[in-house]
């Protein structure tokens, strides 16, 4: 099975299991293999639990938010907000295009923050917020004149 990981943020691979222990693959080293929904640090990774037997693991960090907190950061960073569910909501009820490219952009906020890009994912989080909320309102605008429009065209069948 092949591996791909990132080294000095650059994907790099893919490699076996002896190719990634000889690179120095740490637990915290963000890996994705064909068949993952998304990257993961190392130690998630089932069957790269070889290379890491002789270490101790360090336990995944939750907040009560539900939010993960990245393991191989000194200061202990909470991923942001994805807005992935409200961008869904958006796109279902309220405006197609703004909603799409919510989804886009808070779908790489969580990856963004698993390969250790901290500042990459507060910046996606923020643009799938400002496009979320352009959605909404968008939404409201559009619902708003066409309720406007009804009345007036039953304003103006009445005269």
């Amino acid at each position: 099975m092949k591996f791909f990981i990132v080294e000095n943020n650059q994907q790099a691979g893919p490699f076996s299991l002896e190719e990634m222990a000889a690179r120095g693959v740490t637990r915290t080293t963000p890996v994705w293999r064909e068949g993952m929904s998304d990257w993961a640090p190392a130690e998630r990774v089932p069957e790269l639990a070889s290379l890491f037997s002789g270490t101790p693991a360090a336990a995944p960090m939750f907040e009560g938010n539900g939010n993960t907190r990245s393991a191989g950061s000194t200061n202990m960073e909470v991923c942001p907000r994805t807005w992935l569910t409200e961008s869904i909501l958006v796109t279902l009820f309220c405006c197609l295009p703004f909603g799409i490219v919510g989804i886009i952009k808070a779908s790489s906020v969580s990856s963004k923050f698993a390969m250790g890009d901290i500042a990459g994912a507060h910046k996606a989080s923020g643009e799938a917020k400002k496009w979320t909320l352009a959605g909404v309102i968008c939404g409201f605008v559009v619902s708003v004149l066409y309720i406007a429009l009804i009345v007036a065209g039953v304003y103006l069948d009445l005269n």
